[in-house]
C-alpha cells in the first residue's frame, strides 16, 4: 500500500517505529498485521494495515502540527479505493496532476509504482481509509463496461500514469461498512471473510454512486458538460489573466445566464467561486514553494492589487500570505517540506 515519506533531509529529524505510542492507543486498528508510526517536527503519521493476498486495508491518520509536504510512495502499481474521513488535502498524483482528497468523499485511483506523488498538509487532523485491490480481485468489479475498466487495464499493464475513476460523496452506508471493518472483533478465518464481505459492499456502494452520478447527468440533460469542463480547464490554465465572466461567455459562444447555470450544474459551484478557489489553491502552492515574493504570487494568480489579494487570501485560509509563507519557510528551514 501507500507509504508516506518526507524529504531526505527531514528524515534526519524523524523517527520510525512499529509501535503505537501510548497516547494514540485509542486509534489501534483491530486485526492490523502491520503498524508504522512516523514522528518528526511536523507531527505524527500513524499507518496501520490489514494484509491479505488479494486485498489490503489501510488506515492512515495524520496528526499535523506544522505545514508539511508528505510524499506518498507506492512500491508497486495499486488500485486503491480511497475514503477521506477527516480533512481535505490537495495532492498531486504522478502522471495525472492535481487531485483534491476531499473530506467525506470516496474515489478510486490507479497509482503507478514509484515516487512523483505529493500531498500538502496544513496544521490539523486528517484520516483516510484505503482498500488496495489486486488486478484479479478488481476484475470482479470491472465487467461489462464498468467505470473501473480503465483502472483495471492500467493496473494489469503497470501503466506509468495515474488516474481517478471519479469522486462521489461518502454515503452513510459506506461509512457504516468502514466502521464495521475498523471495529471488527472476530478472529481467524471468520474475520477474513467478514472483511472481504465489507470490502465487497464498499466497492458496490461506490459503483452504485458512480452510476447515480451518470444517470443524474442524463436526466438533467446536460448537453454542455464537455464545454463546461473545457471552460474549467481554460480557467486553471489562465489564472494570471482577468477572467471576466462576460468575456468567458463570449469565448464560449453562450449567453451569460446559460453558461453560469450549466457550469454550476457540472461543477457544483459558481464560476466566480471556482476562479477564486483555483487562484487560492495555486497561491498556496506558490507561497509554500517559497521561490516567489508575495507580490509576484499575487500577479501570477491574477491579482493586480497585492493588498486585495492579501485580504482575499486571509478570508479563504485564515492566514495572511506573509504568515502562510513564513510557516512554509520555517518548515523548509528545519528541513520539513
Amino acid at each position: 500500500m501507500m507509504q508516506y515519506h518526507v524529504s531526505s533531509k527531514t528524515a534526519a529529524y524523524t523517527s520510525v517505529s512499529n509501535e503505537i505510542p501510548k497516547h494514540y492507543q485509542q486509534h489501534r486498528l483491530p486485526g492490523a498485521t502491520y503498524t508504522e508510526c512516523l514522528q518528526g517536527p511536523f507531527g505524527t503519521v500513524l499507518r496501520q494495515m490489514i494484509e491479505n493476498g488479494e486485498w489490503i486495508v489501510q488506515q492512515a491518520q495524520f496528526f499535523i502540527s506544522k505545514m508539511v509536504r508528505i510524499y506518498p510512495v507506492a512500491l508497486e502499481p495499486l488500485g486503491v479505493l480511497h475514503c477521506m474521513l477527516s480533512g481535505s488535502v490537495p495532492t498531486v498524483l504522478s502522471g495525472f496532476g492535481d487531485v483534491l482528497l476531499r473530506e467525506n468523499a470516496i474515489q478510486f485511483f490507479y497509482v503507478p509504482a514509484g515516487k512523483g506523488n505529493m500531498a500538502l498538509f496544513s496544521k490539523g487532523y486528517y484520516e483516510s481509509f484505503q482498500v488496495g485491490l489486486s488486478a484479479n480481485y478488481l476484475s470482479n468489479f470491472s465487467q461489462n463496461g464498468s467505470a473501473l475498466s480503465e483502472q483495471l487495464q492500467q493496473l494489469e499493464q503497470a501503466a506509468p500514469k495515474g488516474s481517478n475513476a471519479g469522486t462521489c460523496p461518502l454515503s452513510l452506508q459506506a461509512l457504516d461498512q468502514i466502521g464495521k471493518i475498523k471495529h471488527c472483533e472476530l478472529q481467524g478465518h471468520r474475520r477474513k471473510l467478514y472483511y472481504q464481505a465489507r470490502i465487497n459492499d464498499l466497492m458496490l456502494l461506490y459503483l452504485h454512486a458512480l452510476d447515480d452520478r451518470q444517470q443524474l447527468a442524463v436526466v438533467n440533460g446536460n448537453r454542455y458538460e464537455k464545454e463546461m469542463r473545457q471552460l474549467a480547464s481554460y480557467i486553471t490554465e489562465n489564472l494570471e489573466n482577468p477572467l471576466m465572466i462576460g468575456q468567458l461567455a463570449g469565448k464560449m459562444g453562450l449567453q451569460l445566464q446559460v453558461m453560469e447555470k450549466e457550469f454550476k450544474k457540472v461543477h457544483q459551484q459558481t464560476i466566480k467561486s471556482f476562479i477564486q478557489d483555483q487562484r487560492m489553491k495555486k497561491a498556496c502552492m506558490l507561497l509554500a514553494d517559497g521561490k516567489m515574493t508575495i507580490i509576484d504570487v499575487a500577479y501570477t494568480v491574477g491579482y493586480s492589487d497585492a493588498a486585495y489579494f492579501a485580504n482575499t487570501f486571509k478570508k479563504q485560509t485564515g492566514l495572511t500570505p506573509t504568515e502562510y509563507q513564513k510557516r512554509a519557510k520555517g518548515s523548509t528551514d528545519k528541513d520539513v517540506q
